[in-house]
């Protein structure tokens, strides 16, 4: 028979061994859940704004959105059952969706920061999504003239004056 003899540094490696163990059965259903991440648009002539949101890994679950103030939901690519608009909040309902789009409505001045959150039933994981910042709708500033509008001019009056100097 083979006695083995337990010393307390053998108990503490079997103990930090057990609490990794049980800390990685736990954890995983977290690192099997999926990301939210969004992306923003910039604002059109008329002021919409189209924000992306892409889900990885997430199969049924939904999405909270929370507007800036004077930012107005307009449409999105889920059908109208799959989306609450109460506020300045819109919920989505999602069911094996990879990306939701939306448009919103952005007041003439100002900016502001959108806030979400997200919940994925399947795996029973939730989380946050990173604020992103709003841009401002109205129509943008023309762009000033470059330099290619004055070199061509430059140009175009420079060849009847080689011309004469060839002479």
């Amino acid at each position: 028979m083979m006695l083995t003899v337990l010393t307390s540094r053998t108990i503490t490696r079997r103990s930090a061994l057990l609490i990794l163990c049980i800390s990685l059965i736990l954890c995983m259903p977290v690192l099997a859940a999926g990301t939210v991440t969004r992306e923003v648009g910039p604002a059109d002539a008329g002021g919409l704004i189209t924000v992306t949101l892409s889900l990885d890994g997430m199969g049924v679950g939904g999405l909270i959105e929370t507007l800036p103030e004077g930012f107005t939901y307009v449409d999105s690519s889920l059908p109208p059952s799959q989306v609450l608009v109460q506020d300045d909040q819109v919920c989505f309902c999602m069911i094996n969706e990879s990306t939701v789009t939306y448009r919103v409505r952005a007041p003439d001045q100002g900016i502001g920061e959108i806030a979400g959150r997200w919940w994925d039933f399947t795996a029973r994981t939730n989380g946050t999504i990173p604020s992103s910042e709003m841009p401002a709708g109205g129509a943008e500033a023309p762009a000033a003239p470059g330099p290619g509008i004055v070199l061509g001019l430059l140009a175009l009056l420079a060849v009847p004056a080689l011309r004469r100097w060839r002479r």
